[in-house]
């Protein structure tokens, strides 16, 4: 596969920038000048990645654009949250910033990436209903940043104990790229070609994020971590990765999924992780109502947490409800609809039918009249030429021919008439004779 010019570009800059990454962390030590050089390398990697990913925004058909964009606003989250990391380390020499902005928007960023694989841009029947999808989005939004205000924000917004705050925090950020790796590893395992091997290299640029951060964790909960060195590159290589997945954009199509109610089933498990979001926010507030060892004024602040994120939840789901309500309802009408209609089409089905019968039916008379008719004809033709047939008698036997005449005429135009109807089905006639050639016969 070949890429774009501009694709190629900034893949060679983003190999460029992750080359010079390399040289710095082998020769440079720790640092306030690494730090704030190491924080800036991420920004420009994934300004660069961004743009690599916005070269497929009017690219391919059915949700790939809307696809690539929910990938782009994940990096650019992403971009957000490093920006911030860049802004912290320059303050922290001289004040005390809070590491929360940071963590939030990093998390938001997988958010994006989760939902843009959510909408299976590889089927083309699917995301035919986007309200949907974004309330499913927003759902998903609350319920992870629930989860990050129950377990991690406490202990920087109530209590201020870095001690608590980062394995919560990282602990959660693992769920969050295992879900991904787990949705990227099925969705490869169920395509095939250019779409699996996109679903591949995602899943590498997860595993490597994955990877990072988990290693951060590690380094930072022993004091060892330094911004710039080593640490960061696995972090940094996600990135070029990125940049080097953007360039499948111009070679993929979505196509036909072959398993049937594949949109049935994928609705059922929105739902599905709907009430599991519900569910779950008073589960954790009883557990956090009877944890030991826990401040009074976290707990306070984790159940209004819960209850206001119960709150907006519940909200989303009600809205959900109701959309899916109006869309069964319109549904309900079209089928009520197509029943009608189809009962129309059988009523006339079925008075055609009856008319093609009639049709038939009518042919076999005017064969079956046709013939005694044609014999009756000749007799009183023989009958009229009998000399010593009365003067009576003869003009009975011409009243008879007339009016024989009569009746066979009108089982010809019958027959004319089943021959030339436009709407009837068309009937094959047997050509009977005349009755002037009954005549000459006889």
């Amino acid at each position: 596969m070949k890429f774009l010019p501009r694709h190629r570009l900034y893949l060679g800059i983003s190999v460029g920038i992750f080359v010079l990454h390399l040289a710095v962390a082998a020769v440079a030590k720790p640092s306030f000048g690494l730090t704030l050089l190491g924080d800036a390398f991420p920004c420009v990697l994934l300004m660069v990645a961004i743009l690599a990913v916005g070269e497929n925004f009017h690219r391919g058909d059915g949700l790939l654009p809307v696809f690539w964009k929910l990938i782009a606003a994940g990096l650019a989250t992403m971009l957000l949250s490093q920006i911030y990391w860049f802004y912290y380390d320059s303050v922290r020499r001289f004040a005390t910033p809070s590491p929360v902005p940071g963590d939030t928007l990093f998390l938001l960023a997988h958010v994006f990436l989760l939902s843009a694989l959510a909408l299976r841009p590889h089927s083309s029947s699917a995301g035919r209903d986007l309200r949907i999808r974004r309330l499913d989005f927003a759902l998903l939004t609350l319920w992870w940043f629930a989860l990050y205000g129950y377990f991690s924000w406490p202990w920087q917004a109530v209590v201020r104990d870095f001690s608590k705050y980062n394995p919560h925090y990282y602990l959660l950020a693992l769920i969050m790229h295992l879900v991904l790796i787990v949705a990227l590893a099925v969705l490869a395992y169920r395509n095939d070609g250019m779409w699996r091997r996109l679903y591949l290299h995602l899943l590498v640029a997860l595993c490597l994020i994955a990877g990072g951060n988990l290693l951060l964790s590690v380094l930072i909960d022993r004091g060892i971590y330094y911004a710039g060195g080593f640490f960061d590159t696995p972090f940094f290589l996600s990135a070029v990765w990125f940049s080097y997945v953007a360039g499948f954009g111009p070679a993929l199509q979505p196509h036909d999924d072959p398993r049937p109610n594949r949109e049935v089933k994928q609705s059922l498990w929105t739902a599905r992780v709907a009430m599991l979001a519900v569910l779950t926010l008073p589960l954790l507030a009883l557990a956090g109502y009877y944890e030991q060892g826990i401040p009074g004024a976290i707990t306070a602040f984790r159940l209004r947490l819960v209850f206001a994120a119960m709150f907006l939840i519940g909200t989303l789901a009600f809205w959900k409800l109701s959309l899916l309500s109006r869309e069964l309802v319109r549904l309900v009408n079209l089928t009520h609809t197509s029943v009608e209609n189809l009962q129309g089409v059988q009523n006339r089905i079925a008075q055609s039918q009856k008319l093609a019968a009639l049709g038939r039916l009518a042919a076999g008379a005017t064969h079956e009249v046709s013939n005694p008719l044609t014999a009756i004809l000749g007799y009183s033709e023989l009958l009229a030429d009998i000399p010593t047939l009365s003067a009576e008698d003869r003009q009975c036997a011409q009243e008879i021919q007339v009016q024989v005449r009569h009746a066979h005429a009108a089982v010809i135009s019958l027959r004319n008439t089943l021959r030339t109807a436009p709407s009837g089905p068309r009937i094959p006639l047997d050509e009977h004779p005349t009755v002037s050639d009954k005549q000459s016969a006889t």
